[in-house]
């Protein structure tokens, strides 16, 4: 990859990582590259998993559940279901799809499709 590839590759995810997402005349106008350049370079980074390609742009990577919050949480509603204990399992599940829920929770107003940008995940 040429030093110019890298460096509008690196103000396309930088554009992407403050706005969450980006229209193709944004990126052609923060990078300068032609149309064919500009459509090449999201191809290369939806590709490598860097960004998400939507309808007229780009859109930042939804954020995934940290394994161990949800295993956490898995945790303790076995642990409750080995003591009956249902209320405690029901809440752990709960909690469980909770983070799911927001890590996977798509923009509406954006228009994404559902593998467009998530919500950050968190345990609050």
């Amino acid at each position: 990859m040429t030093t110019l590839a890298a460096v509008r590759h690196q103000r396309i995810l930088d554009l992407v990582a403050t706005q969450e997402y980006a229209t193709v005349t944004e990126i052609r106008t923060a990078t300068g590259a032609s149309m064919a350049t500009t459509h090449r370079d999201l191809a290369l980074l939806s590709s490598t998993g860097f960004l998400v390609r939507v309808h007229g742009g780009a859109a930042r990577r939804p954020a995934r559940p940290a394994p161990t919050l949800i295993a956490g949480w898995l945790s303790q509603a076995c642990d409750a279901l080995d003591r009956d204990d249902l209320a405690a399992v029901e809440s752990a599940l709960q909690e469980a799809l909770s983070v799911l829920y927001r890590c996977s929770f798509v923009r509406q107003s954006s228009g994404t499709a559902p593998d467009g940008p998530g919500t950050p995940c968190s345990a609050g």
